[in-house]
């Protein structure tokens, strides 16, 4: 692990360096510092941004013992450098991380678990443990973790050797050797992680869990906290806000308005079939008697058109068909007791510009084609 000066002073927002190296790869420039305080990407938490000398820095990472300092811009070896770093988004990642430790060791302590995986997104934190956790599970595990924020603990971060701590209970994802870096909150959790976190888990601000879902053998966990949860937070009331404002209903009435409001849908829903079907008998009464008969509609949904095509089927002795104009198109089902529907699309979705498909008694699709051409089409079997 490279000891760096973003482990000593995580606060630090600026300072001077030269710089060591320069590499050209894929067009890229990269150079590498003698002492940086940029953080590389690893353990879940992103690469700092910033920028030295100006030139804006797109990406840090680490590999074989140095930090490599992606640049949108060219410095020489041997040219010493101010660094300044983007910390409004190195103190929300801090803040992320030392929330994560905290659900994570809640979770793995209450309910004997492991963290399998972590993740610092742009929107959200996800945490994945190996057991299946319920939202009620999720609830309380909130609560804890924000009683833990509401102590103000001291967060300690250390290095320590691997003799040192052989003995000691700490998570980690993986077996360490060597020097290993110690991330503890007393009373919580003792965790190896390369990450940077706050100093005092009262800096967190608020840790909301969003939800919960399912993930491979266990749980994903989605996470924010700080700016985040506040974003989040007047996000959402916003929304509630509106809908408050068009239902006329008080921000703790507005899901059982909502649900007032679904009831009242369904029955204007039902009673608009009701009517429907009654206008479809009308109509189908009204027609003429014809082998084949073929009605035009706009805007009907495919329940509908097979309702009035059902009705329609009776009223015939060969094929009924129904079609509904929407936007630039048709969308229809035929139906016979006589002739082979499956046979009779295809050949009129060739003809017509359609698609869609069915068995020998049935057949639906759409159809980009004029009323006069389709209605030509089915006079073919009007005897």
């Amino acid at each position: 692990m490279v000891k760096a000066r973003f482990y000593e002073k995580p606060y630090l927002k600026k300072f001077e360096s030269i710089v060591k190296e320069k590499i050209v790869e894929n067009g890229k420039i990269k150079i590498v510092l003698n002492d940086t305080l940029f953080y590389p990407e690893g353990g879940g938490q992103p690469a700092d941004k910033g920028y030295i000398n100006n030139i804006e820095v797109v990406d840090v990472q680490e590999k074989n013992g140095k930090i490599y300092h992606t640049i949108l811009g060219d410095i020489e070896p041997g040219e010493p450098v101010k660094g300044k770093i983007d910390f409004d988004y190195r103190f929300l990642n801090m803040q992320h991380h030392t929330a994560e430790h905290i659900v994570a060791g809640l979770i793995c302590k209450n309910y004997n678990a492991e963290n399998v995986g972590f993740h610092i997104g742009e929107s959200y934190v996800t945490l994945d443990v190996n057991v299946i956790l319920n939202q009620e599970q999720i609830k309380n595990i909130e609560i804890e973790a924000n009683k833990i924020v509401y102590k103000n603990l001291l967060v300690k971060t250390n290095f320590y050797d691997e003799e040192d701590v052989k003995d000691w209970e700490y998570r980690s994802k993986k077996e360490l050797s060597g020097e290993i870096r110690l991330v503890e909150i007393p009373g919580v959790d003792l965790c190896a992680c390369c990450g940077l976190h706050v100093k005092r888990t009262g800096e967190i601000g608020l840790i909301k869990l969003l939800s919960v879902e399912k993930y491979k053998s266990g749980s994903r966990i989605y996470i924010v906290c700080g700016k985040k949860a506040l974003d989040n937070y007047n996000f959402e009331y916003d929304i509630v806000n509106k809908i408050s404002v068009e239902l006329s209903a008080k921000h703790e009435n507005v899901y059982s308005s909502i649900l007032t409001l679904k009831d009242e849908i369904k029955n204007l829903d039902k009673k608009n079939n009701e009517l429907q079907n009654k206008l479809f008998d009308i109509e189908i009464s009204n027609l003429e008697n014809k082998h084949t008969q073929i009605i035009f509609k706009e805007n009907l949904d495919m329940d509908k058109i097979k309702s009035l095509c059902l009705k329609l089927k009776n009223k015939v002795d060969r094929i009924a068909g129904v079609f509904s104009k929407e936007d630039d198109l048709y969308k229809y089902m035929i139906m016979s007791d006589f002739d082979d529907v499956k046979k009779i699309s295809k050949e009129f979705n060739e003809i017509c510009s359609g698609k869609g498909g069915g068995n020998t008694t049935m057949a639906q699709g759409k159809v980009y084609s004029d009323k006069e051409k389709i209605e030509d089409f089915f006079k073919r079997y009007d005897n």
